[in-house]
């Protein structure tokens, strides 16, 4: 076949994959912080008052009380993977600034190894068998699946469990490496308020300050990335910033583009701004906030976040990218019509490889949603991160993250649910009728789908991912197949 040709056929295979995978998510809340900050004299490495709001916004503007801290086809993320059934929820989807060198574009190659660190403490063997019983039941009865693999821990104890394919020919296992898609955001909201206990910037500085002499800021186009927007608009999805992931045609170039960095994909914007204030869900302020976080922490983002979390956790993660991925990492699982058939392998059924995939996933997903990892790490991280006892965020900023989620609820995921600073936050009703409350994040897409849930009341973090998006009912009615697991695991538990 002529090369042009096969080409152009190529192209529009991507195209076509855009169009399907990036249909899916979003949703709709009023959260907005109208202070902005002021002028900075040059020569102080921080630009602001590191300003952490104590009362998070409600429908209406708040304006942040001051206190002071001490010193990852290509897809849009989807979150449509979380069937609800609620039919009043509609699916919507300083010293001066410091001038560094322009940030690695991507992950440093260093070898990871997704194996269990260390021995933990086992739950008992009656919560064993039903944290299993609940998988199996659940996963058993979904019809299009290829593996999933979960893990509860409660800060002494650990389980780990995994059923299904992970690859043709290959069983999913416990260690299988899975694209955990935007769990991601976790590690961003993690790491600039960590920044932010630094002093570097405040909560309310603006996007035209914090960015002004980096070097690709120049080349963004000033109608469509609003300069007055904050960094807790951003953190919220109430920035009113348009979406890169509309642009199909420029996120398929990324895949063949022989050079990439993270302000490519901002430069892929097509839509103005609108004004802050509204709910939208949008990975474009994650490439933002990426940006920030690699400019005043002064490495890439990867390493940032080895730095900063996962070195000293004791956890293990990797940015999808064409050099850095496991080989054993599972193959996703996906809707595969475009290529002849109908549910099954998308690495088998499409005409590009694992590694091609990988390369312009990572590209595309970087900061929101590109992530690889297994559900131990991840509920490991989860229970660092939103437990009284974890230690990736000091106390306070984990009291800024829980009340984050204290404005109006939104339509996330076909419910209403909080949404605060990459934190979503659901209620679940146990068989006794009690509630508890669980926060986290999902992630979905492209072929994989996860869900990271604590419970404040519990004490138990679990994780789910998945190499398929189980974007449908699940067996237990009231929700999609990984939230019904995680309700029975903490209704398991709870007994």
């Amino acid at each position: 076949m002529n090369f042009r040709i096969r080409n152009i056929i190529l192209v529009t295979i991507l195209g076509v994959i855009l169009v399907a995978c990036a249909t899916s998510d979003a949703t709709s809340q009023n959260i907005s912080v109208d202070q902005k900050p002021t002028g900075v004299p040059s020569g102080q490495k921080s630009i602001a008052t590191a300003e952490l709001a104590t009362k998070m916004p409600t429908s209406a503007p708040l304006v942040p009380t001051e206190v002071m801290i001490s010193a990852v086809e290509v897809t849009k993320d989807t979150q449509k993977e979380e069937y609800e059934v609620n039919p009043s929820a509609t699916n919507t989807q300083e010293e001066a600034l410091p001038t560094v060198t322009e940030p690695t574009a991507t992950a440093e190659s260093k070898e990871v190894s997704f194996a269990r660190p260390a021995d933990y403490d086992r739950f008992s063997s009656v919560e064993e068998q039903a944290f299993r019983q609940v998988v199996e039941d659940e996963f058993g009865a979904a019809t299009e699946k290829a593996g999933i693999s979960v893990a509860v821990y409660d800060g002494d104890r650990l389980w780990t469990y995994a059923m299904g394919e992970a690859d043709t020919g290959r069983n999913i296992d416990i260690d299988t490496p899975i694209l955990i898609g935007s769990t991601s955001k976790t590690f961003v909201s993690a790491l600039v308020l960590n920044q932010i206990e630094k002093g570097y910037y405040g909560l309310a500085d603006t996007v035209g300050v914090i960015l002004a002499d980096h070097p690709d800021y120049a080349s963004f186009d000033q109608t469509k990335v609003n300069s007055e927007v904050t960094i807790s608009e951003m953190l919220s999805m109430t920035s009113g910033l348009a979406d890169y992931n509309e642009n199909f045609k420029g996120k398929a170039g990324l895949f063949s583009a022989p050079d990439w960095k993270p302000a490519d994909n901002i430069n892929l914007l097509q839509s103005e701004y609108s004004m802050p204030g509204k709910f939208e869900y949008v990975d474009t302020n994650l490439v933002l906030l990426g940006l920030i976080a690699e400019k005043y922490g002064e490495n890439d983002l990867y390493s940032l976040y080895r730095e900063e979390f996962l070195e000293p956790l004791g956890i293990s993660a990797l940015f999808l990218s064409a050099e850095a991925v496991p080989g054993n990492t599972a193959r996703p699982y996906d809707d595969i019509s475009n290529y002849g058939g109908t549910f099954g392998n998308l690495i088998d059924a499409a005409p590009y490889s694992f590694e091609h995939y990988s390369k312009g996933q990572g590209r595309v997903r970087w900061a929101c949603c590109g992530l690889i990892s297994t559900p131990e790490n991840m509920a490991r991280w989860g229970y660092e991160l939103y437990s009284r006892k974890g230690k990736a965020v000091s106390e306070e900023s984990r009291k800024v993250l829980y009340r984050s989620t204290e404005g109006d609820l939104v339509n996330f995921q076909g419910s209403k649910q909080n949404y605060g600073y990459y934190l979503a936050k659901r209620m679940f009703t146990l068989s006794d009728s009690s509630e508890i409350s669980a926060y986290g994040h999902p992630g979905g897409g492209g072929g994989y789908s996860s869900l990271l849930r604590y419970s404040p009341e519990l004490d138990l973090s679990i994780s789910i991912l998945a190499n398929s998006t189980l974007s449908f009912q699940g067996e237990c009615v009231d929700y999609a197949p990984r939230s019904c697991i995680a309700s029975g695991i903490f209704d398991a538990y709870s007994q």
